[in-house]
């Protein structure tokens, strides 16, 4: 396992989506481990479909659902990609279902 640093967006192949701290990846067994994660179970798309890249680059917006912060593992991962400052900051104050 190799430990990256960083908010990251983690998508499973499950069409899982989740935000965090990733901690650890095992790239052989397609598992990360994440603190402070948060799930996203919806997010609304104003202006046209903007995908599931938008929470990278801008974050959750008003309507998104989001869960609480917690510690877990995601397996089957698809894809795990960098935050930018701006989802981070939407992250962090997108409020709990």
């Amino acid at each position: 396992m190799n430990t990256p640093t960083g908010h990251k967006l983690v998508l499973d192949t499950h069409r899982g989506i989740y935000f965090g701290d990733v901690v650890e990846v095992d790239h052989d067994r397609h598992i990360c481990r994440m603190e402070n994660a948060r799930h996203c179970y919806y997010f609304p798309r104003p202006d046209g479909d903007k995908g599931t890249y938008s929470l990278a680059t801008i974050g959750p917006q008003s309507g998104a659902k989001v869960g609480p912060p917690v510690t877990m593992t995601v397996y089957d991962v698809a894809k795990i990609i960098d935050a930018t400052p701006v989802a981070i900051e939407a992250w962090k104050s997108a409020k709990w279902l």
